[in-house]
């Protein structure tokens, strides 16, 4: 029959006791018997942290893992969203790009291009640049018409909310003339009375 021997590190809070089993001391803390009689030992209990003095860890020994994964984040590049071979890359960068930006393609789209690309006659690759280049002038024309149209609805607006404000502004000029002549007129009849009286 054997005991467990407790081994108390003394790191750490609280008790770190864990059970051990070594085959050399179980004799010590197992019953012994001789004849009739029967000895039992106490079970062993050593602790480490009184037999050898603590050393303090250095500062930049311990590794924060949130530390570790910001400096991953911030280190490596964000992988590329689409399979795009090397021939495409060196040969085609513009034509790359232009893939990318496009807005009449979905993403795998876009990835069937890259992939064919390589194997387009120069031709069809002049044609796909030509539809490309197209659509993007088109589209940066649309982009200015639709700037100029709202910078003119928006001046015709400011002019319509200048021509409220005069026009409310005169009101009020014309209700405050109109209030001081009345206040005259009464002012006037009030004198006249006196006077007359």
């Amino acid at each position: 029959m054997a005991d467990d021997i407790i081994i108390n590190t003394g790191a750490g809070t609280g008790d770190q006791s864990q059970p051990a089993n070594t085959g050399s001391t179980q004799q010590a803390s197992t019953a012994q018997t001789a004849g009739n009689q029967s000895v039992a030992a106490p079970p062993a209990s050593i602790d480490l942290a009184a037999a050898v003095p603590a050393q303090p860890k250095p500062a930049n020994q311990g590794i924060n893992l949130e530390e570790a994964a910001m400096m991953e984040t911030t280190t490596m590049a964000p992988p590329e969203k689409f399979s795009v071979p090397t021939l495409v890359k060196e040969k085609f960068p513009d034509l790359m790009q232009l893939i990318k930006e496009t807005e009449s393609m979905n993403d795998e789209e876009r990835d069937y291009w890259f992939q064919i690309l390589p194997i387009m006659t120069e031709d069809q690759i002049k044609k796909f640049r030509d539809i490309l280049l197209n659509e993007k002038q088109q589209l940066q024309r649309l982009d200015k018409e639709y700037e100029n149209e709202l910078k003119s609805l928006n001046e015709k607006h400011l002019l319509e909310w200048k021509e409220f404000e005069s026009k409310e502004k005169r009101k009020a000029l014309q209700a405050a003339e109109q209030q001081s002549k009345a206040e005259e007129a009464q002012l006037e009849e009030e004198l006249l009375k006196r006077l007359s009286s």
